[in-house]
């Protein structure tokens, strides 16, 4: 199933049709009737790792789960386990721990906001401003967020030129990654390597940048210089299987990178 947040402010779902389906080729069968509805245009969305559960999130302040059933004719149906309701745009969002947990910020809060999905969805907030420092002043909006392959790390891009490396379900600042520039008119994008050892991410001013965990610096700018893209870069996203980063561009181009570090 393939999903896709619309800025009329549903999600819009496909999936493949009849097992007898031709396999491939322009007469497969595709449906794209299911779609999840929020009030106002769609943020974020994101799969669980070990479920059929899909997360939306919207700028009306909603964040939705639902359960993607397939029937044995293959016939697809939606079921909400869970509508939260916040007081501000629910900005990103994520799963981590296997999919036992979601995580999300929401605009003006100081905070992430932690659900476990198996025990009733109960909430645990963890300040942006470090350990035990919950006062509500907070200089910046988490507009992307990535877990890191291995489980430990949180990387949340902000809008003020900062990506925060947290210890994943804990307020503990790790890492505070700096040389880009994005601000509040800015998508900063971020995507780990798969040995979590680099974070990538975009910059207002250049293509893409690499930074090294262990020491925090910028260890590559790939810029038009270097093969970048000619036109800023709307989002990037690493594989899993294999040490490759996608870039995608409003210069009209899609890049693949080989992650040589």
């Amino acid at each position: 199933v393939l999903a896709a947040g619309c800025m009329d402010g549903s999600v819009k779902l496909v999936y493949y049709g009849e097992y007898d389906a031709p396999k491939v080729g322009k007469d497969r069968i595709l449906k794209s009737e299911l779609e999840i509805k929020h009030g106002k245009y769609v943020k974020s969305i994101s799969w669980s790792p070990s479920q059929p559960i899909l997360a939306s999130a919207s700028a009306d302040g909603t964040m939705q789960l639902t359960r993607v059933v397939l029937d044995s004719e293959n016939t697809a149906s939606l079921e909400v386990i869970k509508s939260m309701h916040f007081d501000g745009a629910v900005e990103s969002m994520c799963f981590f721990d296997n999919g036992n947990t979601i995580c999300c910020y929401v605009r003006g809060t100081s905070y992430l906001s932690y659900f476990d999905m198996n025990d009733g969805f109960k909430q645990r907030k963890m300040s942006l401003n470090g350990p035990g420092c919950f006062n509500d002043h907070v200089s910046f909006a988490v507009l992307s967020l990535v877990p890191s392959p291995n489980g430990k790390y949180l990387a949340a891009a902000t809008d003020s030129s900062r990506n925060i490396i947290l210890e994943a379900g804990t307020d503990r600042i790790v890492r505070n990654l700096y040389g880009h520039k994005n601000d509040e008119f800015s998508t900063p994008k971020i995507a780990w390597s798969r040995n979590s050892q680099y974070l990538f991410g975009n910059s207002q001013d250049e293509n893409h940048i690499c930074w090294d965990m262990a020491s925090s610096s910028i260890v590559k700018r790939f810029d038009e210089s270097a093969g970048g893209h000619c036109g800023f870069v709307r989002d990037i996203y690493s594989s899993g299987n294999t040490d490759t980063v996608a870039t995608v561009s409003f210069d009209k181009t899609a890049k693949i990178w080989l992650c040589a570090m």
